[in-house]
């Protein structure tokens, strides 16, 4: 068994403030406080963030037109299954939609955090000892401000620690992840979240009309082809982008 050391702690407190504090944080403070088309919406831009900070801030790798023109499809695909029988307006509040946004800063920045790290140390330990850290300050904040819990039951209780290893699980793989491919190449494939939300809400709660109709198939093929084009090999025949 191999326990975090003073060089893991270096690299996972950064990556622990930025993912499971920052964007967790700011996320579920402003989804309460902004509908749910909105904060679809915005939660969408965290990838295309995640790709133009690496490309234009870090620049770990180059932006170039194959990659803005997958996220600009893909993030399209997003605003569509977001809109699918529901409207849009344009009103802004900071603890809504502002929070929200902050959180996808937030992700963009630890992606960014743990493609870089996660080449230095094991991404499965970087991920879980991050996580560790996180959910012990996350508990003392939310001590702090007066959070509790009610009515604990064993049902609720069991869905806490199914949800706390959804996360562990999907996170570690998204670390492995990052540790062999470019940012664009993994950040892409998080437009699909929201597909995935639509065809689990057919399949859970039975809303097989509003998941299966001519819009969700227009989102999917929109996030398909931004994932193909991001990750397709470049034509040698070809200098286009």
């Amino acid at each position: 068994m191999t326990l975090p050391d003073g060089k893991i702690l270096k690299y996972a407190v950064p990556v622990c403030l930025a993912q499971t504090v920052g964007q967790y944080f700011f996320f579920y403070i402003g989804v309460a406080h902004t509908s749910g088309v909105k904060g679809g919406i915005i939660t969408g831009l965290g990838n295309f963030i995640a790709i133009l900070m690496s490309c234009l801030i870090v620049r770990n790798e180059k932006l170039t037109g194959r990659k803005l023109t997958g996220c600009i499809l893909g993030f399209a695909g997003v605003v569509v299954i977001n809109l699918l029988g529901n409207s849009l307006d344009f009103g802004f509040t900071m603890m809504g939609e502002g929070f929200v946004l902050i959180s996808q800063l937030a992700y963009a920045t630890s992606t960014i955090l743990i493609n870089y790290y996660s080449k230095k140390v094991s991404p499965v330990i970087l991920s879980g000892t991050q996580f560790f850290i996180g959910g012990i300050v996350l508990f003392l904040i939310g001590n702090a401000i007066g959070g509790h819990l009610d009515h604990v039951t064993v049902g609720g209780i069991t869905v806490v620690l199914y949800l706390a290893l959804v996360s562990a699980v999907a996170y570690t793989l998204w670390s492995v992840l990052l540790a062999y491919n470019d940012v664009s190449k993994v950040a892409i494939f998080g437009f699909v979240n929201p597909l995935c939300s639509v065809i689990l809400s057919a399949l859970v709660l039975g809303e097989v009309k509003q998941a299966f109709n001519i819009g969700s198939l227009i989102a999917l093929a929109l996030v398909c082809v931004g994932i193909y084009i991001v990750n397709a090999k470049k034509n040698n025949k070809s200098n286009v982008e």
